[in-house]
């Protein structure tokens, strides 16, 4: 693995890393040698001399002068420690391969080249605005080290990045290193994937590709590993969290003082009769490995003396290729004829096409980088190079398009790009199609006067003009941007019955189940899942209804007006459906509603902000009712306004900062409340980790003060694992003892509907073994999974313990609609016997389930909810817990969320509220757009159609001008820039 560290002292370092004498012999040697453009520009090369070594760390150039400026503070470099995984320490240490030590360092090296083509930057400040502007050079000192603190073989190099970097002018400038932390998995990527190929060329076999492409060798158990881990060990021990941050501290605080005048041969001694011990013969896993490495070549020569054609050894190879790996072929993302490339050329295009899909499922566009880190997790045998060379190929071709200006450096695809111009043409051919179903004029009175008759209120500016738009529009779809709390609900019960007055039907849409009985309960809506209606007429999206079908269709739908609450959570794939079905229905209208500034779909892409950007007609609801108190007010609108640090100012008296066990302490505060107070009062968290630490905090307080229970059930969960439909389609992505469960037959694996136990996994071979419900075997191919295909339709879960008490809140992870148990919604535990449980559900009804029923493993307590459950959602009160280790969850959209769900207090429990506030600052949490990346791409050819090109002609679904620019050309690029 890497890890990266500041050098705060140059005397320390120098030291540390390579002062004379300073390690035991039994370190390895600490002269080290210099790597980098930088280095060689300064006249460094060769062994680091510790004098120059330390000069530079101050930040002295040899030719005279320094950087920074007088008297200043100056950070002395970035300690880039590169690690080998144990079995490999133990085979180039212990069975003495300095093949393995060699191969290591050079794919250390080639790794430090790619930084400094990538992640060299220095800060440059004009008319008091500071931008970063790219350089090309590091100097690099690069030291290799043999053991840890507890003299255990442990293979590792110190790449120590000085703080300077030379301009173009030739002047030698500070180094911001934000991308060095910032590509910190990456870089260990491409060096394992590198020291993969070439330890393969050596004979050895590799284990299971893990996390950010490490691997052990193949040959040595994990108990061995383990026992040459005990340094490994005291670091877990002492963490007591996650993320980087407690990583570092239990690492600082559990090391022991470097050892002196350790004798090399009796510690290599203690080593081997340790690894016998073990039953490991190390020496003799280098001698086989030997044995087949020069069985390798004899192979080749006799290959290249019988000569077959490029052709022939070409199909030789992918054969050998997709029969280890599992690997479909017919793929558009890969060349048809890839069988004429290398192997490592055919890995490298069958990893890309995987990283596009899997991350294009989640996002309408990525960075270059992401792409490439992918690529390289998919565990694939190809290099970065590799990688970056057909991601460019990809580019040339239009499969992919490159971003210009602001969004320099991202990727979309061309179908991205086509679906989201494909929705906002259909909002487009659906303006004045519509009859107005009031008089704007009329519209307004009547709205107010049923608010006011009917319901007691009287309706802001924001909440009539919105009304009064959804009345008197000659526009089929319509949107309603309204921040939370704003009081969308309040406006579409008058409007909800004037149109029921005047003869229409209302149907309410929403993305969960739990927003859609809120809709029906605060609005009298009837109301249903978006998914449930696009499933409904899925032959009309799909073009497979005939007309009498498609006329019975629109008979049914006369006279209607849609309502999506929530839009900003809808994906673009289910909107442009939900809008394509609205003109296709030909209904009166469909109304957008949501907040653009809210959470987005947990799938690609951000329609309702693009539909608002791309000049779709909207009201504005800019008024937050729901705050009631002065603080909260205030916080709330600094929040909605992007000024998240303003907001943590506005709540500072009412945050609580704890150096640990925050969930613990926020349930204490929760469990302290009076009953009829804690009815009031929410508990919010940033992630799945800290809910289900609030979660059994609150569990275990209210059966110790016998709150619920006495009677208890011990259940076996599902947990699903977050996975993309790309990753169900890698055999790596399964391990025995998980769930897979199928919500639709799959006829070419022979399998049907429902769950299977995970019992063996072959990765050679690509097979998963699964068992049945009734215990029957089952042979699964995970690559002959479909790449197209709904998330919802195959899932992988996990297993875990969960205890339940006789009055437990708990909430479904699974739909039952036939006995009203809701996926997300909340019921109550009321009675366990030995062969059932009785849960209460949301809406009253009481359901026994005897213990063999599959929904009871649907279960999971809903003491705290995380921001994707809450928005929608609305209480008195909150408690919440921020982590600033949960780096992608801490985000400003969360803490939006968050905070808008509540009416009077909030407290806030965080570890660090600095930090807090830097990480809502670093992560807005936003969603991309295909259009917004590819936009500047057209930027050159709406010009040239500006000054005399004429234009194209106009097709049946016109598209605004500004979208059709965004059919562009695409330009080859290089990485990361």
């Amino acid at each position: 693995m890497l890890s990266v560290a500041n050098v705060r002292s140059a005397g320390g370092a120098a030291s540390y890393f390579a002062k004379d004498n300073y390690y035991a012999s039994a370190d390895a040697d600490r002269s080290g040698l210099w790597v980098g453009k930088g280095a060689d520009r300064l006249g460094l090369s060769g062994v680091v001399e510790p004098r120059a070594f330390e000069a530079i760390l101050r930040g002295e150039l040899p030719s005279g002068g320094r950087i920074g400026r007088d008297g200043a503070a100056h950070r002395a470099g970035t300690d880039l420690t590169f690690s080998l995984p144990k079995s490999w320490s133990l085979l180039a240490l212990v069975g003495k391969d300095q093949r393995i030590i060699d191969a290591y360092r050079e794919a250390v090296i080639e790794t430090l080249h790619w930084a400094e083509r990538n992640a060299a930057f220095m800060r440059v400040e004009k008319a008091g605005k500071e931008r970063q502007v790219q350089t090309d050079n590091l100097t690099v000192a690069l030291f290799q080290h043999d053991t840890n603190r507890n003299q255990e073989p442990n293979l590792h190099f110190h790449a120590v990045v000085a703080n300077m970097t030379q301009a173009k002018d030739g002047t030698w400038k500070a180094l911001r290193n934000d991308r060095l932390w910032e590509f910190n998995t990456l870089l260990n990527a491409m060096t394992m994937a590198r020291f993969r190929v070439e330890v393969e060329k050596l004979g050895y076999r590799i284990g299971d590709v893990g996390k950010h492409g490490n691997f052990e060798a193949s040959g040595i158990s994990r108990e061995a590993v383990m026992a040459f881990s005990t340094r490994r060990q005291e670091v877990l021990e002492a963490r007591r969290g996650s993320g980087l941050e407690a990583g570092v501290i239990a690492t600082l605080a559990t090391r022991s003082t470097k050892q002196h005048d350790v004798n090399r041969g009796a510690l290599l001694s203690q080593w081997l009769e340790h690894a016998w011990g073990q039953g490991l013969d190390l020496e003799g896993l280098v001698r086989d490995a030997r044995e087949r490495s020069a069985a390798m070549v004899l192979v080749a020569q006799r290959r290249d003396q019988d000569r077959p054609s490029i052709a022939e050894r070409g199909k030789v190879m992918v054969l050998e290729l997709a029969e280890r790996l599992s690997l479909k072929q017919g793929d558009p993302l890969v060349p048809a004829r890839i069988h004429l490339r290398p192997a490592q050329e055919i890995a490298a295009a069958h990893a890309v096409a995987s990283a596009v899909r899997h991350l294009s499922e989640r996002e309408a566009a990525f960075k270059v980088t992401d792409l490439a880190k992918a690529a390289l997790d998919f565990g694939l045998p190809t290099t970065m190079p590799l990688i970056e060379k057909r991601i460019t190929q990809l580019a040339d071709q239009g499969a992919l398009s490159k971003g210009r200006g602001t969004m320099h450096g991202w990727l979309t695809t061309t179908d991205a790009a086509a679906l989201e111009r494909r929705m906002l043409a259909e909002i487009d051919r659906g303006k004045g199609a519509a009859t107005p179903i009031l008089p704007s004029d009329i519209a307004g009175a009547q709205l107010q006067a049923s608010a006011s008759f009917n319901f007691g209120m009287t309706l802001n500016a924001g909440q009539e003009a919105a009304g009064r738009m959804i009345l008197s529009s000659s526009n089929r779809i319509v949107a309603v941007q309204g921040v939370a709390g704003a009081g969308k609900s309040s406006l579409l019960r008058p409007t909800a019955q004037i149109l029921h007055e005047h003869g229409k039907q209302v149907i309410g849409l929403g993305v969960q189940n739990t927003l859609v009985r809120m809709l029906e309960r605060e609005t009298g809506i009837a109301s249903m899942t978006l998914h449930r209606f696009l499933g409904r007429n899925r032959k009309l999206l799909d073009g497979n209804a005939s007309r009498a079908e498609l006329a019975d269709a629109r008979t049914g739908y006369r006279d209607t007006v849609l309502v999506l609450d929530e839009a900003s959570m809808v994906s673009t794939r289910d909107q442009d459906r939900l809008v394509r079905l609205a003109n296709v229905l030909e209904v009166d209208r469909l109304v957008l509603m949501g907040d653009s500034k809210q959470l987005g779909a947990v799938e690609a892409g951000k329609p309702f902000a693009l539909a608002l950007a791309a000049g779709t007609e909207t009201a504005r609801m800019d008024t937050n009712l729901r705050a009631r108190s002065e603080t909260l007010r205030l916080a709330q609108a600094a929040a909605q306004q992007g000024r998240s640090g303003e907001a943590l100012e506005h709540l500072r008296d009412h945050t609580v900062e704890v150096s640990e066990n925050g969930a613990v302490l926020a349930a204490e505060r929760w469990l302290s409340l009076p009953p009829a107070e804690r009815e009031r009062t929410g508990i919010y968290v940033s992630g799945r980790q800290l809910r289900d630490e609030v979660n059994a905090a609150v569990q275990a307080g209210l059966a110790a003060n016998g709150e619920i229970g006495p009677d208890t059930v011990s259940l076996t969960v599902l947990s699903r694992i977050n996975t993309t439909r790309e990753e169900l389609r890698h055999v790596r992505a399964y391990e025995p003892g998980m769930v897979l469960e199928l919500a639709t037959r799959q006829s070419r694996q022979h399998l049907t509907k429902g769950r299977y136990d995970v019992v063996k996994v072959d990765a050679g071979r690509g097979v998963v073994e699964l068992r049945d419900a009734s215990g029957r075997q089952h042979t699964f191919v995970p690559s002959r999974l479909g790449a197209a295909g709904h998330s919802q339709a195959i899932q992988l879960h996990e297993r875990k313990p969960l205890t339940l008490y006789t009055g437990d809140t708990i909430r479904w992870t699974a739909n039952d609609h036939q006995r009203g148990l809701i996926n997300a919604d909340r019921a109550a535990i009321t009675a366990i016997t030995p062969d059932s449980v009785t849960v209460r559900t949301s809406t009253g009804i009481e359901q026994a389930l005897k213990t063999y029923d599959p929904m009871l493993a649907r279960i999971d307590l809903a003491y705290a909810l995380n921001a994707h459950m809450a928005q929608g959602l609305t209480s008195d009160k909150g408690i919440a817990v921020m982590d600033s280790r949960t780096r992608k969850l801490l985000s400003a959209r969360n803490f939006l969320v968050t905070i808008t769900r509540l009416r009077d207090e909030l407290t806030l429990f965080v570890a660090n509220r600095d930090k807090v506030e830097l990480g809502i600052g670093r992560n807005t949490g936003d969603k991309t757009s295909a259009l917004e990346v590819t936009e500047r791409l057209g930027a050159a050819a709406a010009k040239g159609q500006e000054v005399g090109k004429p234009p194209e002609p106009e097709t049946e679904a016109k598209r605004p001008p500004e979208l059709e620019r965004t059919i562009m050309r695409v330009v080859p690029f290089e990485m990361g820039i």
